[in-house]
């Protein structure tokens, strides 16, 4: 093993126990456009939620992040995709 594949294997240690129910950043949107999205998602049956975020380039609070479950992330891809 090198050192690179060491530090690979270090960095990559205990990511086998992922909670399946822990929320996770989903996406991060437009503020307009972010409670909309959150309630695609509800209405698709998917548990999310989302909270103003604040953007460092602008340094205004014109983002908003949506958050879902890690199990829903792949069922949630496709609600944002369509």
């Amino acid at each position: 093993m090198n050192v690179r594949e060491r530090i690979f294997h270090w960095l990559d240690r205990g990511s086998a126990d992922l909670d399946p129910d822990e929320f996770v950043e989903f996406a991060v949107v437009r503020a307009a456009a972010g409670p909309l999205l959150v309630a695609r998602l509800q209405q698709a049956g998917i548990d999310a939620t989302g909270h103003d975020a604040f953007n460092v380039g602008t340094q205004v609070l014109s983002d908003y992040s949506v958050r879902v479950r890690r199990r829903d992330v792949a069922a949630a891809a496709e609600v944002y995709d369509s």
